[in-house]
């Protein structure tokens, strides 16, 4: 008997280490796709995202804290810049600091990333301008829902303050 816990236990050690980290699209439409990480095959979810195409901005939410990242490859580790997000009359700007090479990141409270993404909404646009640089427009029509399941991830998994009643399992 000793002998089948031991090779139960091991064979159970084994499956736990072969599962692997996912992320696992949401929803996508027009140039802005919401998805999902797990780092345990697929049991929990322990992050949100929200992606522009490309590598361009994203949006992410975890237990740990809200966060927004725009790649700029001119940013060296440790620097800090502004970075502007403007869409219609919104305009929102955020100081960030460059952890690594080629992105700036800086984190973000819930009601102020709340308040951007209802923004978002309302113009066809978002343009980022990185110190006085502004990129190239990214569009925004048509991403109401795949903004919206961004939300709907964050509020299922109890992210950034947001509650909801339920299962933090997966989403």
């Amino acid at each position: 008997m000793r002998r089948a816990g031991i090779v139960a236990g091991l064979l159970f050690c084994f499956s736990a280490h072969a599962q692997e980290a996912i992320t696992t699209p949401e929803r996508m439409d027009g140039a802005w796709v919401a998805l999902h990480h797990s780092s345990d095959g697929g049991e929990h979810v322990d992050a949100c995202i929200l992606k522009a195409s490309g590598p361009t901005l994203q949006f992410r939410a975890t237990g740990k804290e809200l966060s927004i990242q725009v790649a700029d490859e001119s940013a060296s580790s440790g620097q800090s810049l502004p970075v502007t997000l403007t869409a219609g009359s919104f305009t929102r700007t955020f100081p960030m600091t460059s952890a690594e090479t080629g992105a700036l990141s800086a984190p973000v409270e819930s009601d102020s990333l709340l308040d951007t993404l209802e923004a978002f909404k309302k113009a066809p646009t978002l343009t980022i301008r990185i110190g006085s640089t502004d990129s190239d427009p990214i569009p925004l029509e048509g991403s109401s829902r795949t903004l919206d399941a961004f939300v709907s991830c964050m509020k299922t998994h109890e992210f950034g303050g947001s509650k909801k009643s339920g299962n933090k399992g997966r989403h």
